[in-house]
């Protein structure tokens, strides 16, 4: 699916620009990544944990979207908007996350030390690049 079809089915909506829910989702994303950073992350909890920093990272990217009039029904057009709002999002970085996530959360799917360790790092890091990005959006709607 594109983001033509993403906007057409109504899995991306108009919505009003909310500050305030912008706001609170950045302090929540910020919650998960400070409590999956404490752990210490063995091969059983890293599938616990993964989902936690792909929440942190998704709730960043829906505020994101929140502040440019967009609510988006589900992950894959969000990435999608994401990339269109944001030349610079690594829609294909964010995917494999995704995929990853599914992949624990549907399938019973488990990811290993190592990579889990490395793709949580790689989310912070994207996160930490939307934040940026974000917070200069909440300076440009006050």
């Amino acid at each position: 699916m594109d983001l033509t079809e993403c906007k057409e089915t109504g899995i991306v909506r108009i919505t009003r620009i909310d500050s305030n829910f912008a706001h609170s989702l950045l302090e929540m994303s910020d919650i998960k990544e400070k409590t999956a950073k404490k752990a210490t992350l063995d091969n059983l909890n890293v599938n616990a944990y993964f989902p936690m920093a792909y929440d942190a990272l998704r709730e960043i990217l829906e505020a994101y979207c929140l502040l440019f009039g967009y609510k988006v029904g589900n992950h894959d057009c969000l990435g999608k908007l994401m990339k269109e709002l944001l030349s610079t999002f690594d829609l294909f970085l964010f995917d494999r996350f995704r995929y990853v996530r599914n992949g624990i959360n549907y399938y019973g799917k488990k990811v290993g030390l190592e990579e889990g360790n490395l793709l949580i790092e790689k989310m912070f890091l994207m996160k930490k690049e939307i934040v940026i990005e974000l917070k200069k959006k909440l300076g440009e709607i006050k």
